[in-house]
């Protein structure tokens, strides 16, 4: 088995598709479907199948996929070696997380992990959806609930809690109608918050999906919601505005790092870098 063959199931396992896997590689689909056929063929085993929409790893897959995660890893090594009269690289590294968390605390941190870091190549993927560390999606994770994937298989640790407020923008209304999340969002606290104060004192005829979504819209004057402190604090476009619904909801921050790259030296600068960032929350 060559490091080439891994590097078109590692695509496949990143990208949940043949024309994903393809343009990361810069070659066709036809071309990546040939060498994971070829690659099965010569393993005698399924290595992917397909799931609804998506390309996904068969079991066996995933146990070839960690085997890939580590020859991509030696071979970045061997190419560090190699590049001799020049600065070592660390890296890269996939972190995900939803677009609020890496827009509003991520981002205005990374002139402090430059600083420290020369030469780690940084991936944020903004999704409200949770990737899957185990199909390969991403390296680490940040999660605002307990995880529940990964098993022994994945690392987790609490980074602390989020303590929400009520804000609108500055110089609107205190009592303006609430703005909140989708019926299907209930489940989280601090929509059922909203959507609860919402009943007694007026709901805006917008809902949203995603969090980053609703602070913009109460950014531009269209009502009031439930933040995060550790950002509605922090905004000079925002005001904080009473609460009189109850007890404010709170949400668990997680990190989750996948066990076998936790040793890494790229992996352990990221996960320094938020654990700094993330330090001031109540525990």
């Amino acid at each position: 088995m060559s490091w080439d063959d891994m590097r078109y199931l590692l695509s496949v396992a990143q990208a949940g598709s043949l024309k994903g896997a393809a343009r990361q590689l810069g070659v066709d689909k036809t071309t990546v479907s040939r060498r994971l056929r070829a690659m099965e063929r010569s393993l005698g085993r399924a290595v992917v199948e397909v799931s609804g929409a998506e390309l996904c790893l068969t079991e066996f897959g995933r146990s070839m996929h960690r085997h890939a995660e580590v020859m991509r890893d030696e071979m970045q090594s061997v190419n560090t070696l190699a590049e001799v009269g020049t600065d070592a690289q660390l890296g890269t590294v996939r972190l995900t997380a939803v677009p609020l968390v890496i827009n509003r605390m991520l981002l205005p941190a990374l002139p402090d992990l430059h600083a420290t870091s020369q030469g780690l190549r940084l991936e944020l993927i903004s999704e409200a959806r949770d990737l899957s560390l185990l199909r390969g999606e991403a390296d680490i994770a940040l999660r605002l609930a307990r995880p529940t994937e990964g098993g022994q298989s994945v690392l987790t640790r609490r980074l602390g809690e989020l303590e929400y407020a009520a804000y609108t923008a500055q110089g609107a209304s205190a009592d303006s109608r609430w703005v909140g999340y989708e019926p299907r969002m209930q489940y989280l606290s601090h929509a059922a918050a909203i959507e609860k104060a919402a009943k007694v004192d007026g709901a805006c005829p917008v809902t949203v999906n995603d969090a980053e979504t609703l602070f913009r819209l109460v950014c531009a004057g269209q009502g009031r919601t439930l933040l995060p402190r550790f950002i509605g604090d922090d905004d000079a476009r925002l005001a904080e505005v009473p609460f009189a619904h109850g007890v404010l909801p709170k949400r668990e921050v997680w990190l989750m790092v996948r066990k076998e790259l936790r040793d890494l030296e790229r992996v352990q600068v990221v996960v320094a870098w938020i654990s700094r960032i993330f330090a001031g929350l109540s525990s």
